[in-house]
C-alpha cells in the first residue's frame, strides 16, 4: 500500500515538472526577431526565423511565459501554450 501510494505521489510530481508549451508563429517578414521571455523563473531567448511558419516550444510549469523584452510588442504580456501569432511589417497579431 506504502508503495502504490508512493509511486502515485511520484508520477503526479514528475507530471507537474514535465510541462511545456508550444507557440505557432508565422513570420511572413524577411526579418530574423528575438523574444525574451521569464518562464518559472528561468530566462530564455526565442529566435524567430525570417519568412517562415513554425511552432517554438517553451518549457515552464505553468504552460505560460512573461515576455520580458524582445524586438517585437505583442499585444499580450504573455505567452501561452496552444496560441497562434502571425508577424507582419513588424507588427503581431493572434490569428
Amino acid at each position: 500500500m506504502k508503495t502504490l501510494f508512493f509511486a502515485g505521489l511520484f508520477l503526479v510530481a514528475l507530471t507537474a515538472t514535465a510541462l511545456a508549451g508550444t507557440i505557432r508563429v508565422d513570420n511572413g517578414d524577411s526579418k530574423t526577431y528575438k523574444v525574451e521571455l521569464k518562464c518559472s523563473g528561468s530566462s530564455k531567448t526565442v529566435e524567430i526565423r525570417s519568412s517562415t511558419t513554425a511552432s517554438y516550444t517553451f518549457n515552464s510549469t505553468a504552460k505560460e511565459c512573461d515576455i520580458v523584452g524582445g524586438d517585437l510588442s505583442f499585444p499580450t504580456k504573455k505567452l501561452e501554450d496552444g496560441q497562434k501569432w502571425r508577424i507582419r511589417n513588424g507588427k503581431v497579431s493572434s490569428y
